[in-house]
């Protein structure tokens, strides 16, 4: 058991580089897409930037390709609060051979617990800018032509930082999106509800992760079946590469395996529906990330070392200045007995 937690510990300490630059495709600490409660570190900034491609044989026989670029920017605040940014510099419109770009996306984090916690709770909040001039394009998620706003609870579950010391870390999201705020909240049709979990460890220098995502249309079930929705399991593979660089190797399968037929594409777009959609069954994705640090920031537990050194420090300077004294006194009493004994007939 002893040499089991020793390895584990050794591959936590190889792999602390690649665990401090894990941030999501669209920015915050975590894996592909489910954010991690934590926050990375203060005054740490990560640029992320992943490609996504799929392919798919058409039913007239072309072949069909769908490829999307995301980039984005982490910056660790403090130890509670995160910010984020996601811009879509090309996203295939499936008509030229450079795509439009895609929408904005920002957000904050903030952090309940402190980092070292084996349960962590946080808060994501984010706005939607519709950058894009096209939207709700084919193979993708469902979007709107309109601001829009979200709210994710986050939950991690970090067990290195339990009593058992097991190099394993998971998370939960779930959450609201709304991809208008011009609509009624919680009541329009497009409104979304967010729900994923993620399970990830370690090994050596690298780390294996899993997640399971999905993006609901929660008001009109009766219209939209479960499987109808946009459900993803992904497997990726993170690893160190040459110059602190983060490479990251991932897979999408889409688990509904909806596919509208002809007339169902019809009748939604003459009735404004949309949101049945053929999504991507499957999609390759590589990133790389880079990490810097933009400025020092001391975290709780430094700032107590440092408050407790600088206690020690006053409390050695106050003993070596009454050391000084107490000399400085024999010295005198030293001098004045000698000038007594010198004054003696």
């Amino acid at each position: 058991m002893r040499n089991t937690l020793l390895l584990f510990g050794l591959a936590l300490a190889i792999s602390a580089p690649c665990s401090r630059a894990q941030v999501t495709l669209s920015g915050g600490k975590g894996n592909l897409r489910i954010h991690d409660a934590g926050n990375v570190y203060p005054g740490t900034l990560v640029l992320n930037m992943v490609y996504s491609g799929y392919g798919v044989k058409t039913k007239s026989g072309s072949f069909g390709e769908d490829h999307t670029l995301n980039t984005s920017l982490t910056l660790g605040l403090s130890e509670r609060f995160e910010w984020f940014g996601h811009f879509v510099p090309y996203q295939d419109d499936q008509q030229h051979i450079w795509g439009p770009i895609g929408d904005t996306r920002t957000g904050l984090k903030f952090s309940f617990e402190p980092m070292n916690r084996a349960v962590q709770f946080g808060l994501l909040g984010s706005l939607f800018f519709p950058t894009a001039p096209n939207h709700n394009v084919m193979y993708e998620p469902f979007t709107a032509d309109a601001y829009g706003w979200g709210v994710t609870g986050l939950v991690t579950f970090d067990l290195k930082n339990s009593s058992g010391a097991f190099p394993i870390k998971s998370s939960i999201n779930f959450g609201y999106r709304d991809l208008d705020w011009g609509d009624r909240y919680f009541l329009d049709r497009k409104d979304l509800l967010i729900a994923g979990l993620d399970l990830k460890f370690p090994i050596r220098s690298s780390i294996f992760y899993s997640e399971l995502n999905g993006e609901f249309f929660f008001n009109h079930t009766d219209r939209v079946a479960f499987h109808q929705n946009l459900i993803r399991f992904t497997q990726g593979f993170r690893f160190l590469g040459p110059g602190n660089l983060i490479f990251d190797l991932a897979a999408d399968i889409e688990l509904g395996r909806y596919v509208p037929t002809e007339k169902e594409r019809a009748l939604a777009g003459r009735r404004g529906r949309p949101f049945l959609k053929d999504y991507a069954d499957w999609k390759i994705l590589i990133g790389v990330s880079y990490r810097t640090t933009l400025f020092r920031h001391l975290s709780r537990a430094e700032r107590l070392q440092k408050e407790q050194r600088q206690r020690e420090d006053d409390k050695m300077e106050t003993i070596r200045s009454k050391r000084e004294k107490v000399a400085k006194e024999l010295e005198e009493l030293r001098k004045k007995l000698e000038q007594e004994k010198d004054e003696e007939p």
